[in-house]
């Protein structure tokens, strides 16, 4: 027995040393005989978010994913909804909150922070930083296989992870410039058709392993900013062409761009001679770049060229290509020299403000240029319009996927959020698929156009959007 535990102790040193650890020296006063380590300077050693409130009566601090909070001339602490007592009371001097060192670091290890006290001086502590970026995971079981949701600190990419199924039914996911958090993973809970799981540090990679009771006919890698996506085809169908009807129902792989206007139609004019056209078009590359190389997507573009397109043909090939989400990319124009600025996105309704309207009429000014119209419908006729929604199907996950584009645009750009709104734009109609026109700016506004000029910008508002069809891909695959 001695010797097994010798044995396991020493994998278990050879593991560690792999792990990527960071030895940081910590100042600390004495209080009534009691060190304390200011919590100022534990956030910034270690690069932590905090927010003080009510004058700091409370301070919030965000480790990983957990939220701690404190108060100054209490002995008590708390981490998410849980209640760790600190012994001591926090103190406030010099305007810092202080907290008792040994029961500080006592909690945070016993919650399974990446931190460890390793010594302790006169006026100094010695801790050290785990920098795990693989944490645990979650399994979610669909009708035809399983998804293992790996939560990490970082983005990995596709062409960083491997799998492999070996003949014991292990299902080895190798993950290149990582290190696991050993300890996180083994609380993680296992669900059927997962028996057992393991884990090692290899080097500067990690492996996760899984022991899976169910033959697996298909595997698909997908990634996040702070996941990691097996997808499993679980044994239950012989035909193969049945199998892949099914996985192409379960996944979300293919996205419609459309860059507005084009050719003999150049959209609105603005200040520094720009023009939405060139706007819209170039946005769309990006985004479609973005989407391509992190989401191994399928993406399909109404136009790449400076070429004239018909409304109707936009989401007439956004049907044809049997698309998962259509988005139409514009620019917004006001008076000239007008401050009103920001970024926008549309859903296909009746319009509620004048304001709205006006931005429709604009948009569908492009079938002027158009040789046919009769396919159009008038969005004076309420009942037709009202006909046209029923129709959708996929209003509810549209309503999320403008909310989504506001929101990470908002992140990104120094620009007006104007928020979700609606109006009845022509190059919406007939699209069988979630669908969201955005504006992205005002092309009449001086702050808006300096920005529209610049290529930094315009890759701002592709990963926004980006990062929306991120946040719809997870949303909705894992129904």
């Amino acid at each position: 027995m001695y010797k097994l535990i010798l044995i396991v102790l020493s994998i278990s040193c050879l593991l560690s040393e792999n792990i990527k650890k960071s030895e940081l020296t910590l100042k600390t006063i004495s209080y009534n005989k009691i060190e304390y380590l200011s919590l100022n300077e534990f956030v910034e050693s270690h690069q932590l978010k905090s927010t003080y409130y009510n004058s700091k009566e409370k301070l919030e601090i965000i480790f990983e994913n957990k939220k701690i909070y404190f108060s100054p001339f209490s002995s008590y602490c708390k981490v998410d909804d849980k209640i760790y007592h600190l012994t001591y009371d926090v103190i406030l001097k010099n305007n810092e909150l202080y907290v008792p060192v040994l029961p500080f670091y006592h909690i945070l290890e016993s919650i399974n922070l990446p931190v460890q006290l390793i010594a302790q001086k006169r006026d100094q502590i010695n801790v050290l930083t785990n920098i795990y970026n693989i944490k645990d995971f979650f399994i979610n079981n669909k009708t035809n296989g399983v998804s293992i949701i790996i939560n990490t600190t970082k983005e990995f990419y596709k062409n960083q992870i491997s799998t492999s199924i070996n003949s014991s039914g292990w299902l080895n996911v190798t993950i290149l410039n990582s290190a696991i958090d050993s300890i996180g993973i083994t609380n993680s809970i296992l669900n059927y058709p997962i028996t057992k799981t393991q884990s090692i540090q290899l080097g500067e990679s990690s492996q996760l392993s899984f022991l899976l009771s169910k033959k697996v006919d298909d595997i698909v890698i997908a990634t996040s900013s702070k996941s990691i996506e097996i997808l499993l085809s679980i044994e239950q169908i012989d035909n193969l062409k049945k199998i892949q009807e099914l996985r192409k129902k379960w996944l979300i792989d293919t996205v419609v761009i459309d860059p507005g206007h084009g050719g003999k139609d150049p959209g609105a004019l603005g200040l520094n001679n720009l023009r939405e056209k060139d706007i819209t078009l170039d946005i769309s590359k990006e985004l479609g770049k973005l989407i391509e190389r992190n989401l191994g997507m399928k993406v399909i573009y109404t136009r790449t060229e400076d070429v004239f397109v018909p409304l109707w043909e936009r989401t007439q090939i956004a049907n044809n290509a049997e698309g998962d989400i259509f988005i139409s990319i514009h620019a917004n124009a006001a008076k000239p020299h007008s401050s009103i600025k920001g970024f926008e996105t549309y859903l296909l309704r009746i319009g509620k403000t004048e304001a709205a309207i006006d931005v429709a009429k604009r948009e569908n000014e492009t079938i002027k240029l158009e040789e046919q119209t009769h396919q159009y419908i008038d969005f004076s006729d309420a009942k037709k319009i009202v006909a046209s929604m029923t129709q959708n199907s996929a209003m509810k996950s549209s309503e999320f996927l403008a909310e989504a584009i506001q929101a990470n645009l908002s992140k990104r750009l120094n620009s007006k959020n104007r928020g979700v709104k609606q109006a009845g734009f022509h190059v919406l109609v007939g699209a069988s698929m979630p669908n969201v026109l955005v504006e992205v700016g005002f092309v009449t506004n001086k702050d808006d156009a300096r920005s529209l000029s610049k290529y930094q910008y315009k890759r701002e508002i592709a990963r926004g959007i980006f990062e929306a069809i991120l946040d719809f891909k997870n949303k909705y695959e894992r129904k």
